[in-house]
């Protein structure tokens, strides 16, 4: 029943179908008309002549007015909601054809209300955020447009799943959060999605991740559990990863050698890693010459047979020497069409054109010996229908002093040690005990990453703790002497406690995974991992440079794990430990490295007295030249002779050896100004300058006296040779004492 109920003030108040709606007071429209209007309206609603064309809503909403359209068609509420979900999936499908994505938490009915009252010919000019202000529980208006969008999209997603395609185009419309929520609407079919999905990296052979299967479904730069998806789906997701490494750390390994198959031209090689897999990727189009990939496969294939290093990096050093070789000479095609011309034009090449460093040229020429080895040799494949070498040119190449060529490890100076110490508290508690047991022991990368939870023993007396762990780098020749495969150093008993600690938080990780190490951890939203070394170098160095931690000449320090090793030895032999005592604690099996550390800590302590000590302590300019013949204990003792004054002469001080004899220049005028055994420095300026001055009047006098004489050719006359001579060697001395003012130096 629809009937006008009566008149307040600028409103008038109807009464439609049991609900009393207050419209706005018109003087110019009769009653009957607005009754007319709102049966009429009633009819579009119950017949759902609008989906025929919505001109007639449009008729509605001009003469109602907005916001007294939506409280008449709620008068009639579910004929209108029906309205409003038929216009909200025309919207929904309409979204589809555009490239903008949603990102609000909740899709606004403006838009919806927008399509239903679109009308090109006669556009209505209406801000529709504000046509719900006065209607009653509005939020059923946004859930009916978020249902439309699940129910359109929804099989849009399921048929992706069908096919085992990405989601990411429907998350660029609708964004993430909706695509998860609309994928566990059918749970099932994304439960089936996600292992096909899954299992498709176990037949690539390609390691799966959370952050992969997530960029997959989602789109590139996706987030792991991104906040507001459903959690549902999270866990759904982190099983299947967690199903899927399992038959991963299962396959993988096991399946290296189906892998190298000569047909294919990449093989994908993978190790055991604690808990993860580690790989190497080779790609063999990479070499240009088809028969001698051919050759190379065979090679690798052998090498590969037993133990993988994912690590090996002699497959890059081959593809290089062997793309070089066939450049420069286009005529080769199988590796016994080398000669030694080749082998050199190859080195001419390294080093003059590509200016690669010696010790990558030494790895190049390697793994071609070794390839040749393998060509020449009974381990070659009798199924290689190649032609076989009756020679190693390569042979004849030798490399003199290559030890020398590698990158020397620098110890810490003691200001960073002290810095990285007095900063360790903002590091997390596993990188701190991390950082403490290098500084400790000295231990390498993997024997810290795969200490095990046993690792602390107690001594027979029980008043020590011993670290034990596996010394990888030296497993082949311990064993080969005899000895035992793991390695035992004393520790601190405050260092053992904080590993035991460790060891009980990490407990639950080692029995869900059946592995002893002690370093096993769980970021948020990812899988249990390994201690990874090289991340915890990039937190160090992080850390290094927050508090600017630099060397004595101001440069910012850059850390690596091994810098600890060497720091360790260095403190222990300034501390007199011998020789076997630091065979032992870094677990050498001979004293040639021992050896080695030693010489290099007395370069490094000789270095340390050189001319910017002898400056800072007595302001003088000591050369590089005037010290290089002193050894570290002469030159301590020229140091105590400088501070007791005994080798003063005129303006600075002697460093003649004492050993050399008396001094030849006594017997001269000017013995000392000239001689190369002076140092003098900053004190001394004024006079050298008064010295200067006067010698260049001596000189311009001289000069005079030659002119008022009618002297032309006095260039050969000693005296004048003297007195030039002086004054040259005063202006040098002036000049190298103004310079150091200038550099510091």
């Amino acid at each position: 029943m629809i009937e006008l109920v009566g008149r307040v003030t600028a409103s008038a108040q109807w009464r439609i179908e049991g609900q009393t709606i207050s419209l706005p007071y018109r003087r110019n429209v009769p009653e009957t008309e607005i009754l007319s209007k709102i049966l009429a309206y009633k009819q579009i609603l119950y017949s759902k002549a609008y989906r025929n064309g919505n001109a007639c809503l449009c008729e509605m909403f001009r003469f109602f007015g907005g916001m007294a359209f939506v409280k008449i068609g709620m008068a009639f509420e579910d004929a209108f909601l029906d309205c409003y979900s038929y216009f909200a999936a025309r919207f929904a499908a309409q979204w589809a054809d555009g490239t903008r994505c949603l990102h609000s938490k909740v899709i606004g009915h403006a838009c919806v209300f927008g399509c239903m009252l679109d009308c090109p010919q006669d556009p209505i000019r209406y801000d529709f955020r504000y046509i719900l202000d006065e209607t009653p529980n509005s939020a059923i208006f946004c859930d009916l447009t978020e249902r439309a969008f699940a129910e359109y999209w929804t099989p849009q997603i399921e048929m992706l799943m069908a096919r085992t395609q990405s989601l990411a185009a429907v998350s660029k419309l609708v964004g993430d959060v909706r695509v998860s929520r609309y994928m566990m609407r059918i749970p099932e079919q994304t439960g089936a999605y996600l292992r096909n999905v899954a299992s498709a990296y176990t037949s690539r052979r390609e390691l799966i991740s959370l952050s992969k299967l997530y960029c997959f479904l989602f789109g590139d730069g996706s987030r792991i559990n991104f906040p507001g998806g459903d959690n549902d789906l999270f866990d759904m997701i982190h099983s299947v990863v967690d199903e899927e490494a399992g038959v991963q750390n299962r396959r993988f390994v096991a399946e290296n050698r189906i892998s190298m198959d000569m047909s294919l031209d990449e093989w994908i090689l993978y190790a055991k890693h604690g808990v993860a897999l580690h790989y190497m990727r080779m790609d063999f189009t990479e070499i240009r010459q088809p028969s001698m990939r051919t050759e190379v496969k065979s090679f690798l294939k052998n090498r590969f047979s037993g133990t993988i290093r994912t690590d090996d990096r002699i497959y890059s050093s081959i593809v290089y020497a062997v793309n070089t070789l066939c450049r420069n000479n286009p005529r080769l095609h199988f590796f016994s069409d080398i000669d030694e011309t080749d082998v050199k034009m190859l080195q001419l090449s390294m080093e003059s054109e590509e200016k690669k460093p010696q010790i990558y040229i030494m790895n190049a020429f390697s793994a071609c010996k070794a390839v040749f080895r393998y060509l020449c040799g009974g381990e070659r494949d009798d199924a290689l229908r190649t032609p076989q070498p009756s020679s190693d040119p390569f042979q004849g190449v030798t490399f003199v002093n290559a030890s020398k060529f590698s990158r020397n490890t620098p110890y810490m100076p003691n200001s960073v040690a002290e810095g990285l110490l007095a900063h360790a508290n903002e590091l997390s508690e596993t990188d701190a005990l991390v950082l403490r047991i290098f500084n400790e022991t000295g231990m390498r990368a993997k024997e810290v990453a795969f200490l095990e939870e046993d690792c602390l023993e107690k001594t027979r007396t029980g008043k020590h703790t011993m670290l034990k762990f596996v010394p990888y780098k030296v497993m082949k020749a311990r064993r080969k002497a005899g000895l035992g495969d793991y390695h035992r150093v004393q520790i601190s008993l405050e260092l053992a406690g904080l590993i035991a600690e460790q060891a009980r938080r990490t407990e639950i990780f080692r029995q869900q995974y059946e592995l002893p190490y002690l370093f096993l951890h769980q970021n948020k939203g990812y899988r249990v991992s390994m201690l990874n070394v090289s991340y915890f170098t990039v937190k160090i160095n992080r850390l290094i440079k927050k508090h600017h931690l630099c060397d004595e000449s101001g440069q910012l320090w850059h850390f690596t794990s091994r810098q600890c090793r060497k720091t360790l030895v260095v403190n222990m032999i300034e501390n007199g430990a011998a020789v076997e005592e630091i065979v032992y604690q870094l677990g050498h099996l001979d004293r040639s490295t021992a050896a080695k550390y030693y010489a290099e800590v007395r370069t490094i302590r000789l270095a340390e007295l050189n001319s910017d000590f002898f400056r800072k302590q007595f302001d003088l300019l000591l050369s590089g030249e005037q010290l290089a013949e002193y050894t570290e204990e002469e030159r301590r003792l020229l140091y105590v002779d400088f501070r007791l004054g005994y080798r003063r002469v005129e303006m600075g001080f002697c460093t003649k050896k004492l050993c050399g004899g008396a001094c030849g220049n006594k017997s001269r005028m000017y013995h000392c100004a000239s001689c190369k055994n002076l140092c003098t420095g900053k004190p001394y300026l004024p006079h050298w300058e008064k010295l200067f001055l006067a010698q260049e009047h001596t000189v311009a006098l001289l000069l005079k006296t030659y002119a008022a004489e009618g002297i032309s050719d006095y260039s050969a006359f000693a005296e004048y040779r003297r007195e030039c001579a002086l004054l040259a060697a005063y202006r040098a001395v002036t000049q190298k004492i103004r310079e150091s003012e200038v550099t510091g130096r």
